[in-house]
């Protein structure tokens, strides 16, 4: 196999840097922009479809799509449960605050964990080609992270308006 050993790593190396960057901020609240939580399902959505346009899924790639999204939503759902949210302020000034969780950066570690056990360097899974179980494996990651960023905002969006509507109704 060409190529260099070190490009392996890279992704991992940035995801550790990632990782340690988003721990470092775990306590300190930020405001939960509401009207801007549909910003980042649509540009995966977007990135998502181009590629399926671009590599159109065979049948089988389909339904691995489709049980990537429903295990990506699952964890997207767990992931935002595990969300500190809070509201500070009152009337106007009033705004949705969110804590990020140890828990829920543990969830995605896990995740990026298991996919490297599930997948240390060759995808083989009994297809005729290399490259057609490549093709299956990206569809599923693909499903994977789109269920994961909807879900995981429309429960944010869900829980912070249950969030605003009891704390208008107890002021």
């Amino acid at each position: 196999m060409g190529g260099n050993g070190y490009a392996a790593w890279l992704p991992l190396l940035m995801f550790a840097g990632i990782m340690a960057w988003r721990f470092r901020s775990l306590e300190r609240a930020r405001p939960l922009r509401l009207p801007l939580l549909w910003i980042a399902p649509v540009i995966v959505a977007a990135a998502v479809g181009l590629a399926l346009y671009g590599i159109p899924p065979s049948l089988l790639g389909w339904m691995a799509l489709g049980a990537g999204f429903a295990i990506g939503g699952g964890i997207g759902m767990q992931r935002s449960r595990l969300m500190r949210l809070h509201v500070e302020g009152q009337g106007d000034g009033a705004r949705v605050m969110m804590r990020q969780s140890p828990l829920a950066l543990i969830l995605l570690l896990g995740v990026f964990g298991a996919r490297r056990l599930i997948l240390p360097g060759g995808m083989t899974m009994g297809a005729a080609h290399p490259a057609a179980n490549a093709l299956i494996m990206t569809d599923a990651m693909l499903g994977l992270v789109l269920g994961m960023v909807v879900v995981s905002r429309l429960v944010l969006w869900q829980r912070a308006r249950a969030i605003v509507a009891g704390h208008l109704m107890s002021d």
